[in-house]
């Protein structure tokens, strides 16, 4: 990786998480602005450019089209991966249509904290708590329109539920997703927080069984922050503990690895199941 565009340079993602952790590496970047297109011409002979999509995913198209021709990047898109697997499907054909080249992030996967959990010989429950204290109300529009469970836990919860499960089973990631895409889930608990200036709701409780191990998940903006993994209702490993993700997902495209990345069929899984959630 010889260059970064960074899409929605000025916003939340890339400010805090996306610029750092290229500075950390350190790779040189080029902020790319959602008002004017750019001028890349300084870029034509340099090789593993690397567009990284600080944006919503269903917004790709429109971002990306006035690059074409003038630049060929490998893309990496942030979840979620669309608004609906509808949406997820037209991405799909613009990335084919156009030869694109593209990996699926999810920055969870890179948390530190899932190389140190263990596994019991009995698994009976994992719980997964994403509370975040951060103000959410200069990122109405987005969020109303995304809504907790496609920000939180369409992703990030069950990508998690699956990384530890392919500890317990031995079954590869994509096994487990091919599983819990049929497997239903209950949202138990639903309300928003009282700072909240938008229409959706900000707390959430889900909860499902996979083979007779409950698993639930806990999410909440704009209250107080914690992070973590209960298993069994006992252990609690720490999801806000070790280095920055980001930083670990922009070396595993250095060594080009692209494993750690999801792939089109899991996300697909992702979709079926987001589909099928119960009220």
């Amino acid at each position: 990786m010889n260059h970064c565009l960074v899409f929605g340079a000025r916003g939340h993602l890339a400010q805090t998480r996306i610029i750092p952790a290229l500075e950390k590496i350190p790779c040189p970047y080029t902020p790319i602005s959602r008002k004017q297109v750019s001028n890349l011409k300084h870029l034509e002979n340099v090789p593993d450019v690397v567009a990284y999509m600080a944006i919503p995913t269903h917004n790709f198209q429109e971002n990306v089209t006035p690059y074409l021709g003038m630049i060929d990047p490998l893309y990496i898109l942030e979840k979620p991966h669309g608004h609906s697997f509808q949406d997820f499907e037209s991405i799909q054909s613009f990335i084919r249509e156009n030869n694109l080249k593209v990996l699926y992030a999810d920055h969870y996967l890179g948390k530190s904290v899932l190389d140190r959990i263990e596994t019991p010989d009995n698994l009976d429950s994992i719980k997964v708590v994403l509370h975040e204290s951060a103000d959410i109300n200069n990122r109405i529009n987005y969020f109303d329109s995304v809504g907790i469970v496609r920000d939180m836990y369409q992703s990030h919860c069950v990508l998690l539920f699956a990384s530890i499960l392919t500890k317990y089973t031995n079954k590869s990631r994509r096994e487990i997703l091919r599983e819990l895409r049929n497997v239903k889930s209950r949202i138990v608990e639903v309300k928003k927080s009282g700072g909240y200036k938008g229409s959706t709701p900000t707390q959430c409780k889900i909860s499902m069984k996979y083979n007779d191990i409950l698993l639930e998940a806990d999410i909440a903006k704009m209250v107080d922050e914690k992070k973590g993994i209960y298993i069994n209702y006992s252990n609690f490993y720490n999801l806000s503990s070790g280095p920055c993700p980001y930083e670990k997902m922009f070396e595993k495209i250095q060594v080009r690895d692209e494993s750690f990345f999801l792939d089109e069929e899991e996300i697909k899984c992702l979709w079926d199941h987001f589909s099928i959630i119960e009220c």
